[in-house]
């Protein structure tokens, strides 16, 4: 709900000024990538995103390489989603809900407390990675690869340890998520949508008091600064995607068209390990700022938080992803599955 659950980053996730990628050499490189995202300046993403410039530049003999937009600069990620269509930015980093803006039957990934393990998550993005990528090019865009955006967890200035406590909060929910608006329903809360960008106002004046993020993206986003509790138990894992307009990747010579796929397969893979790791200790910060880790509800909380899950899914099934897509889904959970 990376803006919205998972979304969060993606989740990211998410501020900063624009930068642009140091070019190997002074004319930059014949095919510059224009690639936008939330992810702030100085952020995980943003020094692999210039590492993944580097071995294009070098690899390539400087014809390919990114012009990067960080920071949000070039918009949320609905604002940079219309301008890959009109050809001003040619790929982004997106979670959830921009990615779902093309592909909604992706935003499958993202249902509350859907992955219980690191492992689950990677054996479901693996196992249907050849399908998105088909069902991206149908759209318009090429999917080079999943980017961790990672665990969404509930931060607030009351303490949240069961679906009741959520009661007479302001809960922010990202604007045009609709697993996010699901799930706080099936919740029983009323959220207040906002753009990612107008999050911070809204927690300094009290419109709202109530956010989801990754670890990582509510320490860059400095949101930690205005609550005193954490959920242990995460909402979602915020899955993340890089697209590439196929308009812009199909006009790429095969070699530097292999080149960017591999590059940013790796790049990303890489960046999770990374990122994982980080969020440990991103939480061993904002512990450190103040802010309780509330424990992870169990018995019969813990069965109220894990039927939303059903619950959401029900009632968004056949109108962003069709059964078969869920029950996929939940057959590569359950363990290996046969080709």
């Amino acid at each position: 709900m990376k803006k919205g659950i998972c979304g969060v980053l993606s989740f990211l996730w998410l501020c900063g000024a624009v930068s642009f990628t140091t070019a190997v050499h002074a004319a930059g490189p014949h095919y510059a990538i224009k690639f936008a995202t939330v992810a702030p300046e100085g952020s995980a993403w943003i020094r692999c995103m210039r590492d993944i410039n580097r071995t294009l530049m070098e690899k390539s003999g400087g014809r390919l390489g990114f012009r990067i937009y960080a920071g949000g600069i070039a918009g949320d990620e609905l604002d940079v989603l219309k301008k890959i269509r009109i050809g001003q930015i040619h790929a982004a980093a997106f979670s959830g809900v921009g990615f779902g803006q093309i592909l909604p039957m992706v935003r499958v990934l993202d249902l509350p407390f859907l992955f219980r393990t690191d492992s689950e998550t990677d054996r479901v993005h693996r196992d249907l990675l050849p399908f998105f990528t088909r069902e991206f090019r149908k759209k318009g865009f090429e999917l080079l690869a999943w980017a961790e955006v990672g665990e969404v967890h509930l931060m607030s200035k009351k303490p949240i340890r069961t679906i009741q406590n959520l009661a007479g909060l302001k809960v922010w929910t990202w604007t045009g998520d609709p697993i996010a608006r699901e799930t706080f329903t099936a919740m029983g809360v009323n959220p207040i949508p906002l753009a990612v960008t107008d999050v911070t106002t809204a927690l300094n004046t009290g419109m709202i008091d109530t956010v989801y993020a990754p670890p990582l993206g509510a320490l860059a986003l400095q949101w930690h600064n205005y609550v005193r509790y954490i959920m242990g138990l995460p909402l979602t894992h915020s899955t993340g995607a890089i697209l590439v307009s196929s308009s812009f990747f199909n006009k790429l010579p095969e070699d530097l068209a292999q080149l960017l796929k591999v590059a940013v397969s790796k790049g990303m893979a890489d960046l999770t390990v990374q990122l994982r790791r980080q969020t440990r200790e991103a939480i061993e910060i904002i512990q450190k700022a103040g802010v309780s880790v509330i424990p992870a509800p169990e018995g019969e909380a813990l069965a109220r938080f894990l039927a939303v899950r059903e619950a959401v899914a029900r009632k968004l099934t056949g109108k962003i992803y069709p059964q078969q897509l869920l029950n996929r889904v939940y057959q590569i959970l359950k363990g290996p599955v046969s080709p």
